[in-house]
């Protein structure tokens, strides 16, 4: 049985409305979860109160599961200011302890559902963001399947709100004797009062601005309800590689620099303030280690990378876009730092983004890059711990990195062979 929209009663016109300011906002929504057992003088029905009364005075509407506990706290809080509540309730025919409706739960829209699954369901993609009180099993339900869903659409991911301290021992339990990674700890926010709630919507929100306010619109598939914004595929076979393997290798590669002696080296050479550009900036830990240093824009062709990287260092500037197409400008970079990514185009392209990265740079500047050594172009099946993939490498020379740099007008500077799990050359390079 689908859900039926009802429009309660129109609210009393004696209250002064809430202000409404989040038609620009990506997080509209906040669903509060929390256990249906608490009185009105319980300690964490009052947070609950006093949190949706602030939400709703800053101009979010609350949505909650029509119950009573923690979701009626929720309603009045937000009704307590004219503010605007949605309640997605399901009246069991046989689950005696499920709490049904309560009535006093008046909210300005609800939905019924026609199990607790659905219900569920409702809440989860009525809800932009998530605030997870003290509850039961169900509570429980309800946080780990929104703390997945974050989990698995990481970077365009709703954001999950753990309110009160008790939190700090069940997590850490949880990370103790389960198999957690450093994402699904990533995604989790923790709060102690309203303001606190506040300013992770906010910065949640300044994180994810990269996201367009209307993709959900665009997005066709089952899976917006989900998440903050859409996303788009990838045909080329390395970046199809890439996009399957980013979740898993940011998780651990999580606060590693794989090339931090290179990335020193660049710095120094490189001297600050300047505008810098990485070609492939993959998870953005190299963007974001050079960012404490220049003004950073990273070029990224992997939307899922993009995403996580966007979301990681919103102080970088990174764009979703493939270097053989994308025109990064005119004498402008002081130095461009290409780790990894050279080697992934073809030959046919390889003259044409050469000369872009040379006209790129200001005079004196810097081209820094570290590609697979050999010779030939090759497709390599990769098996990780992650995923088998495949990928396309055009393998260089030494004699072939000089010729190309200086056909476009760069100096070579150094070029060192070294290895890791393969050759690589580390090239440096001054226009």
């Amino acid at each position: 049985m689908p859900p039926t929209n009802i429009k309660l009663p129109e609210k009393p016109n004696d209250q002064t409305p809430a202000k409404q300011d989040n038609d620009d906002k990506l997080i509209k929504n906040i669903t509060f979860f929390g256990d249906s057992a608490f009185p009105e003088d319980d300690p964490y029905y009052k947070a609950a109160w006093e949190t949706a009364k602030y939400l709703a005075e800053n101009g979010y509407t609350i949505v909650n599961g029509g119950g009573p506990g923690i979701m009626k706290a929720a309603t009045d809080g937000a009704e307590s200011i004219n503010g605007n509540t949605i309640a997605i309730y399901w009246q069991p025919k046989l689950a005696s302890f499920f709490e049904g409706r309560n009535l006093a739960n008046v909210t300005d829209e609800s939905e019924t559902a026609s199990n607790y699954l659905i219900r569920t369901l409702g809440l989860i993609e009525n809800g932009d963001a998530y605030i997870v009180f003290k509850g039961g099993t169900g509570t429980i339900s309800e946080f780990g399947m929104v703390w997945c869903l974050a989990k698995l659409y990481y970077g365009s991911h709703k954001p999950v709100i753990l309110y009160g301290d008790f939190w700090d021992q069940i997590i850490e339990c949880v990370q103790k004797n389960m198999a957690i990674d450093e994402i699904e700890l990533s995604v989790l926010y923790q709060a102690n009062d309203p303001k606190q709630v506040l300013g992770i919507l906010k910065d949640h929100e300044e994180k994810l601005s990269h996201i367009k306010k209307d993709r959900k619109k665009e997005f066709s598939s089952d899976e917006q309800g989900f998440i903050l914004g859409g996303d788009s595929d990838v045909v080329e076979k390395t970046f199809k590689a890439y996009n399957a393997i980013a979740s898993d290798y940011h998780s651990s590669h999580a606060g590693k620099l794989t090339a931090q002696d290179q990335l020193d080296e660049f710095i120094s050479m490189v001297n600050p303030p300047a505008q810098v550009l990485d070609i492939g900036s993959g998870p953005g830990h190299d963007a974001g280690y050079l960012s404490s240093k220049y003004s950073v824009t990273g070029i990224e062709i992997s939307r899922r990378f993009y995403e996580i990287a966007k979301f990681e260092n919103p102080n970088v500037n990174f764009i979703h876009g493939d270097i053989t197409k994308f025109d990064p400008g005119k004498e402008k970079y002081k130095g461009i730092w290409a780790r990894d990514a050279l080697h992934h185009i073809q030959q046919k392209d390889l003259a044409n983004v050469f000369t872009k990265l040379s006209n790129a740079l200001v005079e004196d500047g810097i081209l820094y890059l570290l590609v697979r050594e050999g010779e030939g172009e090759i497709i390599e099946e990769e098996r990780t711990e992650y995923a088998t993939t495949e990928k396309f490498f055009h393998l260089f020379t030494e004699e072939e990195l000089r010729t190309r740099t200086e056909e476009v007008g760069l100096k070579v500077v150094s070029i060192k062979h070294t290895k890791r799990s393969h050759k690589w050359l580390v090239g440096i390079f001054r226009k």
